[in-house]
């Protein structure tokens, strides 16, 4: 009885040891310095041909809930390049549907790369920790499909649906019916309560940070910038930003430094959204060379 309870009881310390492995990377990727405009570098320069492509495994997010029973995608393929000015990340990984619309029964593919703010403490790899925040770089396939054919609405998503009256929507211009757009924003709700999401965005890349699961908030900067293309099957997404940036709460790049990075992906054609995504099982690293 003595040996099973032991027994329970290191596979229970093993486990947790799994779970919040931020002490130890498991990946060691490189971002390779290259003589080239890595800021104006785009999904298909010729750079990327002779960059290697560092597989990288997923699992299924088990922390918090919703957690998902299974993931769509189990590993990513990962290359980076800078030029001592800006860096960037080029992702690819398989999924057989592009997901890319708003609607209430369709969920966006999307992909986020997760660094700390600061290395030491180090924070746990899952969403950071109280006063150890780590700077989330978010794309959603959603944004990509909005900067290529104009922004998504109610109006672009069910173009077939009707309605008796929208609030300050007339036909026939009256006495009373001109309001100014702020006016006709507050019966917006999703503008009116400033929803990221209800507005344009110059960017398919949002900036996040968080400290611990939960605290998921918008940065409100665009220093990353970012393009993606799904093609035969297969998703190709590009982060590009600067090494440094104006903002104390961001990551900050150093050559032949290296820092703790994390990935996480969404397959929405298998309903993932939220929590219930594919997850870097630790902090891996990357060496800018």
């Amino acid at each position: 009885m003595r040996a099973k309870s032991f027994l329970f009881i290191l596979a229970c310390f093993l486990f947790s040891g799994t779970v919040y492995a931020e002490e130890a990377a498991f990946v060691e990727f490189t971002s390779y310095h290259r003589d080239t405009d890595v800021g104006r570098v785009g999904l298909d320069s010729e750079v990327w041909k002779n960059v290697p492509a560092m597989r990288h495994p997923l699992q299924r997010q088990f922390l918090v809930l919703p957690k998902p029973s299974e993931v769509g995608v189990k590993e990513v393929f990962v290359q980076s390049v800078h030029d001592g000015k800006y860096i960037a990340f080029r992702l690819t990984w398989k999924d057989s549907t592009e997901n890319d619309t708003l609607k209430i029964t369709n969920f966006s593919d999307a992909a986020a790369l997760e660094f700390p703010v600061r290395k030491d403490p180090l924070p746990k790899y899952f969403m950071g920790e109280m006063q150890k925040p780590v700077h989330i770089l978010y794309w959603k396939a959603w944004r990509s499909r909005d900067q290529e054919k104009g922004f998504q609405s109610v109006k672009t998503a069910y173009p077939n649906m009707t309605s008796d009256l929208y609030t300050f929507d007339y036909s026939e211009k009256g006495r009373g019916t001109e309001k100014t757009q702020e006016e006709k924003e507050i019966f917006i709700p999703g503008r009116a309560a400033k929803n990221p999401l209800s507005f344009p965005h110059k960017e398919i890349v949002e900036e996040l940070s968080a400290e611990g699961p939960g605290t998921l908030t918008t940065k409100n900067i665009e220093n990353t910038s970012g393009a993606a293309q799904w093609k035969d099957g297969e998703w190709t997404v590009l982060f590009v930003r600067p090494l440094t940036v104006d903002d104390a709460g961001s990551v900050q790049f150093k050559t032949g430094e290296t820092i703790p990075m994390a990935i996480a992906v969404w397959e929405g054609g298998h309903l993932e959204v939220g929590s219930r995504k594919a997850v870097s099982p630790a902090w891996a690293e990357i060496r800018l060379e």
